[in-house]
């Protein structure tokens, strides 16, 4: 009798211990869902289907392989040939050109030499290409593109060229292409790196302007490297009276040295520098001296201050960077318009009469000088809303910089 009580007891005890582990393995209050045969099925394709997906790593077009990232993990390389079929998302051929480091795609079967019959582009990721409007928070696993918020995973991966990097690599003016699944990022391919600068003997256009390209204008602060888009551009500094240009070409990585004492030549260098305007009784001054508007003056290579004062005009004040042997600067001025901003304070309900835009343009031309050779340019200057104004007189660059 006791020996079939202690059996009853101890089958309890074991009915008990199960039924509280199972309800250990549940949430609180958590709903149960069933997932029927055919949920489950798809669920089983798709991910059978990602399973089959690689990140191309490298495509070795001597040795024709392709060696690929599992998105799971793993490395595989396999062989193609001119059978293979490179394939769009679509299913429609298209140029092997297309499959590149960073691209996801699925490998079809290996025939029996062991060559991949068809490498096509996934569709199941999305691609971005052309991706300028960026920002990357690594601490806390954040891309950003415009307004969107992406996740960057522990599979996400960056390529510029045919290297892998990390995302600390990426610079604010590279160009990316890149990859995603729902809301997290695949790959990021660098489609338009960048390099740097490195500037050296300095001192005679230390607190002077640079000028790189079209659009890149920057304050120079001793030796220092600028980080610049890959590319080749005409590099201009001038200050007190010395000055030149030379053709700088910036790969991808890579740190172009530019000594600027091969740049400063013989000196003082001087411009030749006509200002014009149409605008009867306007007063302009350089440097705090009033000139007559339509004379040849000679200046100084380097930055100067440029005034402009007319009657029923808006009034500006900006510097003027010379570095060319010569230079026809056209000024044109807005007309003050206090009747149509009355209105349009009105109308916003505003009573701030004090409001001004500083408004004004400059057509130049001029030649520029290095140590072999001289030029002509015709630039258009805006310089609308800016506390501060470059204009430059070199030859195919923008003659506007807007300054913090």
């Amino acid at each position: 009798m006791q020996t079939r009580r202690k059996k009853r007891s101890l089958l309890l005890l074991g009915l008990f211990l199960v039924l509280f582990l199972t309800a250990c393995g549940k949430k609180e209050n958590e709903p149960f869902t069933y997932r029927g045969a055919s949920e489950k099925k798809e669920e089983e394709e798709v991910s059978t289907e990602r399973e089959t997906e690689y990140i191309i790593k490298e495509v070795n077009m001597t040795e024709e392989t392709i060696t690929a990232l599992g998105e799971k993990g793993g490395l595989i390389r396999c062989s193609y040939n001119l059978g293979t079929r490179f394939l769009d998302k679509y299913g429609n051929s298209c140029s092997s050109a297309h499959f590149t480091p960073g691209q996801v795609v699925r490998l079809g079967e290996r025939n029996e030499k062991s060559v991949v019959t068809s490498v096509q582009l996934s569709d199941t990721v999305w691609n971005y290409e052309d991706v300028t409007n960026y920002s990357i928070d690594q601490e806390r696993g954040v891309f950003t593109i415009g307004d969107s918020n992406y996740r960057i995973t522990n599979q996400s991966v960056v390529f510029s060229g045919d290297q892998q990097v990390n995302f600390g690599d990426l610079g604010q003016d590279d160009t990316l292409h890149v990859v995603g699944r729902d809301k997290d990022i695949v790959s990021v391919m660098v489609t338009t790196g960048h390099g740097y600068i490195q500037l050296v003997n300095t001192t005679l256009f230390q607190d002077s302007m640079i000028c790189i390209g079209n659009r890149i204008f920057t304050m120079i602060t001793g030796d220092m490297r600028i980080e610049v888009p890959e590319g080749t551009y005409n590099l201009t500094v001038a200050n007190n009276g010395y000055g030149g240009t030379q053709q700088v070409t910036v790969v991808r990585n890579e740190t172009a040295v530019v000594d600027l004492d091969q740049l400063k030549g013989a000196g003082p260098k001087l411009c030749k520098l006509t200002l014009q305007t149409d605008i009867a009784g306007a007063a302009v001054y350089i440097d705090g001296k009033q000139i007559n508007v339509g004379e040849v003056l000679e200046v100084t290579y380097g930055a100067h201050r440029l005034s402009v004062i007319a009657e029923g005009y808006e009034s500006w004040e900006k510097t003027l960077v010379v570095n060319s042997e010569s230079a026809t600067i056209s000024l044109d001025m807005e007309e003050e318009q206090e009747e149509q901003e009355e209105t349009t304070q009105q109308q916003n309900g505003s009573d701030n009469s004090n409001t001004q835009t500083n408004t004004g343009s400059s057509n130049s031309s001029g030649g520029t000088r290095n140590n072999s050779s001289t030029g002509s340019s015709d630039t258009k200057t805006d310089l609308s809303d800016t506390e501060v104004d470059y204009l430059t007189t070199i030859s195919n660059m923008l003659t506007k910089m807007l300054a913090d």
